[in-house]
């Protein structure tokens, strides 16, 4: 997930955190954070999950930089790893490699032809990145534990009814390689292999950023879902697919991409798929205060959660793959009326005094109330622009507490 503070956004926040630090003092009783040590792991999944995060966050790959040793050798485990579970290396590119540049390193793919009888040229991808920033920074959860899972997922396809699906590990999506064609994820769209042909052939992308790490107890068992609103058939499949233990919460993507102390700026690999047109579906987990500091540790991260995702995953893609009609794009598309449900229970449980997200000031307790009441009362069938206002908003003031940005409620 990449970096890069709006200079002006932080500016502001500096200046306010300063004020808001004088108006906010007094204590109140907030949750405990989650230490993730004392979660259990109690499946084999969750085990093997833990396994691909260990080598990958490890010190001996120094932070995955694309370019360096340990960026290769995560490369080379991906690869084996893929091998392993049975995914076929693409004929095109005679291996599992996609090279971007000598000087940045591989995309890693691999796939699994569609069912016999299946509808014709109809193909999913299924991605996260695994390049990091570098030591002393080691991606335990940006964005090893996404390709702990795209791992995982993969070796769970035996059986489905499926169109054929593409596995890719995705290099150099962090700074300063966002948006550029060295992107990992660009570079894949430009130079789709002949196996799946046009982009027009792909059914659903599904990009996975930011998916082990836990905080706040009340949704220590739920993920986020953006994206797929902008495809009503995509969108119906994202609401079926169910998994026990996990909660998935549909939020628009105008909410995700409200980004604390940065502004609004797109958020991972989804973007050039987005750009283009393409249904998609972006996964995550959300911020925590480990976001891309050394902190970011193998230890840090929820497995069993992991391990539901896997699940989870597998349920879409079934449900995916009996569709043969193209999905369509709306880009301008949202369900608003989830995203209100979605944040009216989030926000509801932020304010009461049992379950308050660990550092929440009185300040911005306050600031939450007022969320809470709007959303009661928030016209679910037609929202204004100031709505959409209202609700990013909102948005950030929940990313802001879960991440611990304390300046962010002067929004």
């Amino acid at each position: 997930m990449p970096s890069g503070r709006n200079p002006a956004v932080a500016l502001r926040l500096s200046a306010l955190s300063l004020l808001l630090g004088l108006a906010s003092t007094g204590c109140l009783h907030t949750m405990e954070a989650i230490d993730p040590r004392t979660l259990p792991i109690t499946s084999a999944s969750g085990q093997r999950l833990q396994q691909h995060v260990s080598f990958l966050a490890s010190p001996e790959l120094a932070g995955r930089l694309p370019g360096s040793p340990g960026n290769r050798q995560a490369a080379h485990y991906i690869e084996e790893q893929f091998r392993a579970v049975g995914l076929h290396p693409l004929p095109s590119l005679g291996g599992y490699r996609q090279a971007i540049s000598p000087t940045i390193g591989d995309n890693i793919l691999g796939f699994i032809p569609p069912t016999a009888g299946s509808a014709p040229a109809q193909w999913m991808v299924i991605g996260a990145h695994y390049d990091h920033l570098g030591y002393p920074f080691l991606g335990a959860d940006d964005n090893a534990s996404s390709v702990a899972i795209l791992i995982e997922t993969a070796r769970h396809m035996a059986g489905l009814p499926q169109h054929g699906i593409l596995f890719v590990a995705f290099n150099s999506e962090e700074s300063p390689y966002f948006g550029k064609a060295e992107m990992g994820s660009q570079f894949l769209f430009h130079h789709l292999p002949p196996e799946i042909g046009r982009a027009e052939n792909l059914q659903a992308v599904v990009i996975m950023d930011l998916m082990g790490g836990v905080q706040w107890p009340p949704i220590k068992d739920a993920i986020f879902a953006a994206g797929a609103e902008k495809s009503p058939a995509l969108y119906r499949r994202v609401k079926q697919a169910s998994a026990p233990s996990l909660t998935v919460f549909p939020v628009g993507m105008h909410l995700v991409e409200e980004i604390p102390e940065i502004g609004h700026k797109a958020f991972s690999d989804y973007d050039v798929f987005r750009n283009h047109g393409l249904p998609f579906l972006f996964l995550s987990a959300g911020r925590t205060p480990r976001y891309h500091t050394a902190g970011d540790v193998t230890s840090t991260l929820h497995y069993d959660r992991m391990a539901a995702t896997v699940e989870w995953l597998r349920h879409l893609i079934a449900l995916i793959g009996q569709d043969e009609a193209p999905y369509g794009f709306q880009a301008d598309r949202v369900e608003w009326a989830d995203e209100v449900v979605s944040f009216r229970e989030i926000v509801n449980r932020a304010v009461q005094d049992e379950t308050r997200i660990p550092g929440t000031s009185r300040w911005s307790l306050r600031k939450l109330r007022q969320d809470a009441e709007w959303l009661r009362d928030a016209d679910r069938s037609a929202p204004t622009p100031q709505d959409r206002d209202r609700l990013e908003r909102i948005s950030i003031r929940v990313q802001c507490l879960m991440a611990d940005y304390s300046g962010c409620f002067t929004f």
